[in-house]
């Protein structure tokens, strides 16, 4: 085997990096490039998640030795839910005519089910 031939055959960082740069070059333009649906998986967890703490925190209401424990993860849980509100309804906009648009949808189910549980939450831990 050629000493030429051996060295395109074994994988550098430098080849590595070439490629990624050709790569780059070729892209489309950014603004007609296909959405990224990743923001909406993410959404999507965050507002699951945000709907288990707060069945959580109702659930085990009981052994709260204070009331500070519920109200910082009650504060934690509103702060989440205003993100997610405001960054779906931008990704609600963005996928208005692009093929992620039932995932949007589907993320608006979920978070307005955490925000219907979040008053409901807050009435729980009221004397």
């Amino acid at each position: 085997m050629k000493m030429d031939t051996l060295k395109k055959a074994i994988p550098t960082f430098m080849g590595y990096w070439e490629r990624r740069r050709q790569e780059k070059k070729n892209q489309l333009p950014k603004h007609l490039r296909p959405l990224l649906r990743r923001p909406v998986f993410v959404q999507m967890v965050l507002n699951t998640g945000i709907i288990i703490t707060l069945s959580w925190l109702m659930l085990n209401r009981d052994e709260f030795l204070t009331e500070a424990a519920p109200a910082v993860g009650l504060v934690v849980c509103l702060l989440l839910l205003i993100y997610t509100l405001i960054s779906a309804l931008q990704l609600k906009h963005r996928f208005l005519k692009a093929p992620g648009y039932r995932l949007t949808l589907i993320n608006l189910w979920i978070m307005g089910i955490a925000w219907l549980l979040f008053p409901i939450s807050v009435t729980v831990f009221l004397p």
